[in-house]
């Protein structure tokens, strides 16, 4: 399996071929509700980390509003009234700019705690998601949250020991090799891991020095191949 985000390519094309949509994007997150791992259709890399620093507090869809349910889809039309969406800051602020008017996410779940979210996104050519389109998603969502706790997410726990066990990594040096596989910045992951720009740049180079590898897409590409063995 690609190391880390194959499942979630896997995820957005099905769901592409299940309802219409025009973008996506699958989110991994840590037990912090942070951004652990992200992967996008049509979503540029700009817009999330924009989301991540400015307007995630202001997203009446945001995840910790429905921890405590046993909500699995939601969609901004189901969440308020369309003509109380568009007035909201965070679609006049955020999704408008970029062309997005309709959104809809789903939740998985383990042992109760949201793990990772999938959304997908329409821009005003598009009908906002219809009763049929979100029933089409609680559908697959048992089959994709059973998947992703059954198979992805041990998957990715075996890998990252495989890892550990392989080049004597800390549990921080591993977070750090995680997000950099990702394709984050240092910014990004600055953000994240909760830490400096030095302490990152030191926790790097010991990465370095422990795979033998000079830069990141060295540390990158030696990684994935060995992964994908």
């Amino acid at each position: 399996m690609e190391f880390p985000n194959e499942f979630q390519n896997q995820c957005i094309a099905m769901v592409k071929k299940l309802i219409d949509i025009k973008a996506a994007r699958f989110l991994i997150i840590d037990p912090h509700m942070h951004k652990k791992g992200f992967v996008g259709f049509n979503v540029e890399k700009k817009m999330e980390e924009q989301y991540h620093k400015e307007l995630e507090h202001l997203d009446p869809m945001h995840q910790s509003n429905f921890e405590n349910t046993d909500e699995t889809v939601i969609s901004s039309n189901t969440v308020m009234p369309h003509k109380n969406w568009l007035k909201t800051i965070f679609y006049q602020d955020f999704l408008k700019p970029y062309g997005y008017v309709h959104v809809a996410d789903t939740f998985f779940r383990n042992h109760g705690k949201i793990i990772a979210i999938l959304t997908v996104l329409r821009d005003e050519s598009m009908p906002e998601f219809s009763s049929e389109d979100l029933n089409m998603l609680r559908k697959v969502q048992p089959f994709l949250e059973y998947s992703l706790n059954s198979i992805y997410m041990p998957a990715r726990i075996s890998e990252r020991e495989y890892v550990r066990e392989t080049y004597d990594l800390t549990n921080r040096e591993l977070d750090v090799l995680e997000y950099a596989l990702t394709g984050a910045d240092n910014k990004t992951m600055i953000k994240h891991l909760d830490m400096s720009l030095p302490t990152l740049r030191t926790h790097l180079q010991h990465i370095y020095q422990k795979v033998g590898v000079h830069s990141t897409s060295e540390l990158i590409a030696k990684i994935l191949r060995e992964l994908n063995h």
